[in-house]
């Protein structure tokens, strides 16, 4: 189990940058209104989508019996087309590098449903953060691993996956001042280099998934 840890934890790590969605979540605990309850919808919202991803990816392969082996040429394909996806999502970037970004607000209005909506679309439609989350739930159904074992990684990942939005929550909580003094300036960090940070993280995701492809391919995990 120790191994499936380590080779699916670089790629929650990477799921967990999603510079959209950190923005987005800034913005409501600054809203002025609601924010506790909001944020709480937001951070339920995008775990009921992670939830879900990762139901439709284990229960898309068949689960290997202990002492068989898995379909490695299947994962090194799927690892292979995520980098692609990848690289694709960095060509497009830098295509449009330039252009003014559209500026995201939050609309105070609306209750508790619809930011649990909003948080799992933002969640769901993240491109750029997809591949190396549904790359860490898909070694997970590779492994012939218990149930159980099954259900606590996936929801270490999802945790891991959602602590950039669940951390500062609890700062907010806790210390609201604290909170308010450092959203500031983060948020205008993420925003003036959304770009660089989402091309350098995609690049390393796409090398991570196409090593690990080579490794299926010779029957590894």
């Amino acid at each position: 189990m120790s191994d499936i840890i380590l080779t699916v934890l670089p790629l929650a790590l990477a799921s967990a940058i999603s510079v959209t969605s950190i923005l987005i979540f800034l913005a409501i605990l600054v809203s002025g209104e609601n924010q506790i309850k909001n944020g709480l919808a937001f951070i339920a919202g995008g775990v009921i989508s992670c939830m879900l991803i990762t139901a439709v990816v284990l229960f898309s392969f068949d689960k290997p019996d202990s002492g068989s082996t898995p379909d490695y040429l299947l994962h090194a394909i799927i690892d292979f087309a995520m980098a692609g996806i990848c690289l694709f999502i960095v060509l497009w970037t830098f295509v449009g590098w330039n252009k003014p970004a559209k500026e995201k607000t939050v609309n105070k209005s609306g209750g508790f449903l619809k930011y649990l909506v909003f948080g799992f679309l933002i969640r769901l439609l993240s491109a750029n953060t997809l591949p190396p989350f549904i790359g860490a739930v898909k070694d997970i159904s590779a492994a012939t691993l218990p149930i159980a074992d099954d259900i606590l990684l996936s929801s270490l990942i999802i945790l891991i996956s959602m602590s950039l939005i669940i951390l500062p929550y609890l700062l907010f909580i806790f210390n609201r001042s604290r909170a308010l003094v450092l959203i500031s300036p983060v948020s205008a960090f993420l925003k003036s280099n959304k770009n660089l940070i989402n091309v350098i993280l995609l690049i390393l995701v796409a090398f991570y998934l196409t090593w690990h492809g080579f490794l299926h391919l010779h029957g590894l995990k």
